[in-house]
């Protein structure tokens, strides 16, 4: 598997999709430093995972998965190996760029807020500790990995544009509402948005997890909602992971 893996980082390398990855967690902390800078860093967080993180997993997840499409997936039945080894290798490929992602819009808005707050003397009005934003980036990494092999399918299924369309479209519904329900984990839009309420005290609407702000109730602060999250992220991934290869065998072999 890790094989196929370096061989999709390989063909990839000199696509948009590294570029992306830079610079699209960078927009999320630019945005919410210059718009809504006393609420810095739970924008950054809630501005990504509500909009632009669904977006960038779809549109790489689209560009990795074209390349061989656009040949008739003809490079990849020359191949000695089974085409399930190269699905998953893709979904190896855009999970790390996920990753990657992620981390920089940690560190990103750790040095943001470290400048705004000494060096331009800006106070905000939450600030989630340094272990609270560790936490939120790992769990944002765990709740979103199932959109990989989903958008990945969709893609062979519709193309990119229609996938890049669905998914945002409907995670950006689905995530606002279902978040706030008790059967939460039963949705996977719904899982990442409802982890960072008590991670870190953040609603899907952007504002604060506090008594008195529209939506807010106090059991979206209970962090026993975490294990539960974290279950059912890893079943949809493995679900969407083994419908994707079918899928994918499929179409390669016509």
């Amino acid at each position: 598997m890790h094989r196929f893996y370096k061989a999709e980082k390989l063909k990839n390398c000199h696509s948009a999709i590294g570029k992306l990855t830079i610079l699209m967690p960078l927009i999320s902390v630019i945005l919410s430093a210059v718009l809504t800078n006393r609420f810095f860093t739970i924008d950054s967080y809630n501005w990504w995972y509500m909009m632009l993180f669904p977006g960038f997993v779809s549109l790489i997840c689209g560009l990795a998965g074209q390349r061989d499409k656009k040949m008739g997936n003809r490079p990849i039945l020359t191949l000695p190996e089974e085409p399930k080894h190269v699905w998953d290798g893709k979904v190896l490929y855009v999970i790390r760029e996920a990753a990657v992602a992620l981390i920089i819009i940690f560190a990103a808005s750790v040095v943001i807020a470290a400048i705004l707050q000494k060096g331009m003397q800006m106070s905000f009005a939450v600030y989630p500790s340094l272990g609270s934003q560790v936490a939120a980036t790992a769990l944002l990494l765990v709740s979103f990995v199932w959109q990989v092999p989903f958008c990945l399918m969709l893609q062979q299924i519709m193309g990119i544009f229609p996938m890049l369309l669905l998914n945002m479209g409907t995670y950006s519904v689905i995530a606002a509402s279902a978040s706030l329900k008790s059967y939460f984990f039963l949705i996977p839009q719904a899982i990442a948005s409802r982890l960072m309420c008590s991670v870190i005290g953040v609603l899907p609407n952007g504002l604060p997890a506090r008594p008195g702000e529209m939506t807010f109730s106090q059991e979206l602060l209970d962090t026993s909602a975490i294990l539960p999250g974290i279950a059912a992220s890893v079943i949809w991934l493995a679900v969407f992971w083994f419908a994707g290869r079918k899928l994918y065998e499929r179409a390669v072999r016509g």
